[in-house]
C-alpha cells in the first residue's frame, strides 16, 4: 500500500510539474508583453495575477484544496512582514493564496535559470546571492523601497527548503531585523500538513487533498523588543501549530465550516 501511495505521488508531481509549466507557458506572452511595457511601479496587477489566478488554476488542476485558518487576525490595509515555514516545492504558491493581498519578496539568483518562470522572478522580484554581503545588502533597501509603495514583504525565515526531520530549521534573523527596524507587525503563517501533499523537502511528490494554512499570530514589535525575541516568538507559534499536524491526517476532518 505504501509502495502504491509512493508510486501514484511521483506519477500525480509528473502531471503537476506538467500542469505548471503548461500554465506558465499559456500566460507567457501576457507577462512578457504587460512587463514589457508597463514600468515596474505599476506592476501589482500583475502580482495580484501571480498571487491569486495562476496558483488557484494551478492547485484546482492538481485536486488541492486550500483551507486557511484564522485569516479574522488580518488587518485590511495593514503592511505586514508575513512569514512562513518552508518545506516543499508549492510553498510559495500556498503562501500567496493565504494572504488576501499582494507582498513582495526575495529570490534566490538560481531561480533565474527556470525556463519561462525565470523571465518573471527578474522582473517582480530582487534577486539575492547568499554569498554576497553586497548583494543582501542591495535587497535589504529593495525591501524597504518596496515597503514605502505600500506593499507588505514575505520572508522564509529558514532561508530555504527545510529538509531534515525536525518541524522547523534555522531561522535567519533578517525579517526580524526589518521588523524591528522598522516597527513592522509580523504575521506568522504556517503551513500545517504541506508534507501531505508535496512530501519532503527533497522528494519528487505529490498528493490531491486538502492543505491546511493557518495564520499563527501577530507580533508587534515594540522600541524594547529585539529582533531575538521577535524570531524566538515566531518559531514557538509555528511550532506550536505544527505540533497539530503531529496526529496524522486529523485536520483533514475539520468541517468546512470552521474554516475562516
Amino acid at each position: 500500500m505504501i509502495h502504491l501511495r509512493r508510486l501514484f505521488g511521483t506519477a500525480w508531481a509528473i502531471y503537476g510539474l506538467m500542469i505548471f509549466f503548461s500554465l506558465l507557458l499559456a500566460f507567457f506572452p501576457f507577462y512578457l508583453i504587460i512587463l514589457g511595457l508597463l514600468p515596474s511601479n505599476r506592476y501589482k496587477p500583475v502580482i495580484w495575477f501571480n498571487h491569486h489566478v495562476f496558483p488557484r488554476l494551478f492547485f484546482t488542476l492538481v485536486g488541492i484544496r486550500i483551507r486557511v485558518h484564522n485569516s479574522q487576525i488580518l488587518e485590511k490595509n495593514q503592511q505586514y512582514i508575513l512569514v512562513s515555514n518552508h518545506r516543499t516545492a508549492i510553498d510559495f504558491m500556498a503562501n500567496t493564496l493565504a494572504f488576501p493581498n499582494v507582498y513582495k519578496y526575495l529570490a534566490k539568483k538560481e531561480l533565474t535559470k527556470v525556463p519561462f518562470l525565470g523571465f518573471v522572478i527578474k522582473k517582480l522580484c530582487v534577486l539575492v546571492d547568499r554569498t554576497s554581503t553586497a548583494s543582501r545588502a542591495k535587497s535589504l533597501e529593495w525591501m524597504k523601497r518596496s515597503f514605502s509603495e505600500g506593499y507588505s514583504l514575505f520572508f522564509y525565515p529558514e532561508g530555504t527548503r527545510n529538509r531534515g526531520n525536525q518541524p522547523l530549521g534555522v531561522f535567519y534573523s533578517g525579517a526580524f531585523r526589518l521588523a524591528q527596524e522598522l516597527q513592522i507587525p509580523i504575521a506568522v503563517m504556517t503551513l500545517q500538513n504541506v508534507h501531505r501533499r508535496n512530501g519532503s523537502g527533497s522528494s519528487l511528490r505529490l498528493w490531491p487533498g486538502i492543505l491546511h494554512i493557518r495564520w499563527s499570530g501577530i507580533i508587534v514589535p515594540t522600541s524594547a523588543t529585539t529582533h531575538a525575541i521577535l524570531m524566538e516568538q515566531t518559531r514557538n507559534l509555528m511550532l506550536r501549530d505544527l505540533m497539530d499536524d503531529r496526529s496524522g491526517d486529523a485536520l483533514d476532518q475539520i468541517p468546512v465550516g470552521m474554516d475562516s
